[in-house]
């Protein structure tokens, strides 16, 4: 699991770098006014690919433990409920998909689109075990973990309040040599062509980055039930609600310097930031970044920077760019998760590849707004 997920890491930096090429110049493009319906068209088929080959790089680093997950104070059964019809849709109408649900709801911290994948693999797993159709059930309780419980299938249970969702199929069973492999990944008892081996690989990455637990009990013809135990979460608080919208650029032109070795990224960041009237000034890596900060005395409101360049590296140009110009914003990016980066002090906000236009300057227009001029302007 450690060298695959080194390996998938790896695979997602390089391919979120050539991602947000494709996507940055196909919004370039497809925001001429002069172009033609049919081409348009098949420009925006282009960024849904990316998107999806977007997706396929979150599955990888999903299985690998590596994703980032947005965790938020969310009710299981509530998530259960909403996703119940593109479940059902999902495993088609020879599948029926009953619900059993604690009437109360049951809060958990988790990342709302990847429970929607635990739950989603999970589903397809349950199809795929009943040809001929069936029940599949989705089932919520609580559990209490106490410090003297035996060891599960899941091996050993951190004590503690979990919120419980089983789903269970009655379709035909793991056999006893197959059900201790299930979660690895590639692994998979489906026919060549059938089965990729990573959907319940992907389902244990998630569980697991979100502090869960998830197992499988099952024999052949008696059908299967995995569990899936989330530390149960207290009750959100009531927060006013939040003006829509994102912030409107700066009202001068700031300057940005965007250090990357990519020259693909390099080029379309800058390109959409040139494109809302700021000032940018590209560099390869953090020496030719700190040259440049050297050479103009420091005169930038912000500096976005990938974080794996050659040379350099990140901590200590971090260091150097905080101690010598403090009043200069950083904001890190990266095809790699945030979360890989361990050793980094990464309290400067982070953008994962490949990174949306709007996301991108929703970002850095936010925290220009929130910035006061420097006395040097």
């Amino acid at each position: 699991m450690e060298a695959i997920g080194r390996l998938a890491g790896g695979i997602a930096h390089d391919f979120n770098n050539q991602l947000h090429g494709v996507s940055g110049f196909a919004d370039f493009v497809i925001r001429d006014p002069g172009l033609g319906a049919r081409a348009r068209q098949d420009l925006e088929e282009i960024q849904k690919a990316t998107e999806r080959m977007a997706g396929l790089t979150r599955q990888l680093l999903a299985f690998s433990r590596q994703q980032v997950l947005s965790l938020e104070a969310l009710d299981l059964n509530a998530a259960v409920a909403d996703g119940r019809s593109l479940l059902q849709r999902l495993i088609g109408s020879t599948v029926y998909m009953a619900l059993e649900l604690l009437p109360a709801p049951l809060w958990v911290r988790a990342d709302r689109a990847q429970l929607l994948q635990v739950l989603m693999n999970l589903a397809i797993n349950a199809r795929d075990a009943m040809p001929n159709g069936g029940q599949v059930t989705l089932r919520t309780a609580v559990r209490e973990v106490s410090a003297d419980e035996p060891a599960s299938a899941a091996g050993t249970i951190e004590p503690g309040r979990y919120a419980v969702l089983s789903v269970m199929d009655g379709g035909i069973g793991i056999s006893p040599a197959a059900l201790p492999h299930i979660f690895e990944p590639f692994f998979t008892t489906k026919e060549v062509g059938q089965g990729t081996g990573l959907g319940l690989a992907t389902v244990h990455g998630i569980v697991s980055q979100s502090h869960g637990y998830v197992w499988a009990e099952s024999a052949p013809g008696k059908g299967t039930t995995f569990t899936v135990l989330l530390p149960q979460a207290a009750v959100p608080a009531a927060s006013p609600r939040q003006p829509q919208g994102h912030p409107p650029p700066p009202a001068r032109r700031a300057r940005i310097l965007v250090v990357d070795d990519e020259d693909i990224v390099r080029t379309t960041v800058a390109r959409t930031l040139q494109a809302e009237q700021y000032e940018v000034v590209q560099a390869r890596n953090g020496r030719e970044a700190l040259e440049c900060l050297a050479r103009e005395h420091g005169n930038f409101d912000l500096i976005l920077s990938d974080i794996v360049m050659p040379g350099l590296s990140a901590q200590e140009l971090g260091d150097r760019l905080t101690s010598e110009y403090p009043a200069v914003r950083l904001v890190w990016m990266s095809g790699y998760p945030r979360d890989s980066f361990d050793r980094l002090s990464v309290t400067q906000p982070f953008l994962q590849k490949p990174v949306p236009a709007d996301v991108l300057l929703s970002c850095l227009n936010e925290l220009l707004a929130a910035s006061a001029p420097a006395a040097r302007w």
